[in-house]
């Protein structure tokens, strides 16, 4: 297995006092994939969409968004899986069971909050 997605850039860069960090989420194989983000630290850290789908060679925008707070070391996870081109609700995807076949994994994104 390769690397099926990837984040551009893949660190997050943005300022204790707050901030917006803007990224490319890549889709690198031959299979739609579905993603789900995740944070350590959801008081400080919010996204533009939570779940999504990303065709076959396609890319999808991240918007980070960091209220004010203490920094401290974070992280955010986007978790995929392959799905069938017909898959039109990523977010049932990770409710349901793994399928035989399906490519499943994660990428982490290092956010690093400076004073």
């Amino acid at each position: 297995m390769g690397v099926e997605l990837s984040l551009k850039p893949p660190v997050c860069p943005i300022a204790a006092n707050g901030g917006v960090s803007t990224h490319t989420i890549i889709n690198h194989c031959d299979q739609m994939l579905a993603y789900k983000v995740r944070s350590s630290n959801n008081s400080n850290y919010s996204v533009n969409e939570s779940y999504g789908l990303i065709q076959i060679g396609y890319t999808a925008d991240l918007i980070i968004t960091r209220k004010p707070g203490k920094p401290q070391p974070d992280r955010m996870v986007i978790q995929y899986v392959s799905v069938p081109q017909d898959c039109r609700d990523p977010k049932a995807v990770f409710a349901a069971p793994k399928r035989e076949g399906e490519i499943v994994g994660e990428t982490t994104i290092k956010l690093s909050a400076a004073e």
